[in-house]
């Protein structure tokens, strides 16, 4: 099954550009690592985070804290 293609250029927010970047580099991160690494507040983090799951590009992987894109990036 072939994932949607969406076009970083046309999310506004760069935060989330960020962490799809992020996302997209290291295949897998746990939320901490996220937040850490682009220097995030915790509540702004999971905001973040929350919201690009809402938007379906990035899911959990399996039960896990680990999150992973659903998408691929152009």
């Amino acid at each position: 099954m072939s994932r949607e293609t969406i076009d970083i250029q046309k999310i506004s927010n760069q935060f989330e550009k960020d962490i799809l970047k992020l996302l997209e580099e290291k295949e897998k991160c746990v939320y901490g690592d996220i937040i850490k690494d682009l220097k995030l507040s915790a509540r702004k983090g999971q905001e973040l985070i929350y919201s690009l799951i809402n938007k379906g590009f990035v899911k959990r992987v399996d039960q896990s804290s680990y999150l992973k894109l659903n998408v691929d990036i152009k």
